[in-house]
């Protein structure tokens, strides 16, 4: 049952980021920091997006497998293989339901942009706290804090600039939403994880006294 129920927080979880980040490509805002340093690297090599995320993602597999397999496992293959062509099919779906309904405006933007980046964060902690594994991006500021010993959001916001950069280099939307989304992600994430994530998993196994809870 344990296992169960983290496999749920992981597949929910994963679904829940891409739909996420779907929302935030489609307020053309500005993309969160990865997705963007993701989309100027797919642009520049004339790639769509979906299959540069999962070979991107292959190769930053490959370099944790040998830093911490500790964060590789089922929300790292599924990230890997599925989530790019999640947000690709999300906004596209958004910007078609959009322009069908002859919707426009800052406010419509700020509105897409705000649900996408707290689905985001629900989802990013749900599978966090499943401890199935992340998505190799994810990796990258578990590991750093890790090694570091800083908190994770300080970590996250470390690692979100750097993508902003690489974006800014290779022609990404960069935007108000991305500066937003570098400094806001760790904070949320972790609101997230006290809130909603821990609770799930500790509401079945309090009795058991889980370190978790």
């Amino acid at each position: 049952m344990k296992d169960k129920r983290r496999i749920i927080m992981t597949i929910v979880g994963v679904a829940l980021s891409g739909i996420g980040d779907g929302f935030i490509k489609a307020a053309m805002l500005g993309l969160d920091p990865f997705t963007g340093a993701a989309t100027g690297l797919s642009q520049m090599l004339g790639m769509g997006y979906g299959n540069f995320y999962a070979i991107f993602n292959f190769l930053l597999l490959l370099m944790i497998w040998f830093v911490d397999k500790h964060y590789i496992g089922i929300a790292t293959l599924v990230n890997m293989v599925g989530i790019g062509y999640m947000i690709q099919y999300t906004s596209e779906g958004i910007l078609r339901f959009v322009a069908d309904m002859a919707l426009s405006g800052m406010g419509l933007q700020l509105i897409l942009f705000f649900i996408g980046i707290l689905i985001l964060c629900a989802g990013t902690s749900l599978y966090f706290t499943a401890d199935l594994g992340v998505s190799t991006y994810d990796a990258s500021a578990l590991i750093l804090k890790d090694k570091t010993g800083h908190s994770l959001k300080i970590c996250r916001i470390g690692t979100d600039l750097l993508c902003v950069v690489v974006a800014l280099v290779f022609g990404a939307n960069i935007g108000l939403g991305t500066v937003i989304t570098a400094f806001c992600m760790g904070p949320f994430i972790e609101f997230f994880n006290r809130n909603l994530a821990e609770p799930i998993l500790c509401r079945h196994f309090i009795a058991k006294r889980q370190k978790i809870c």
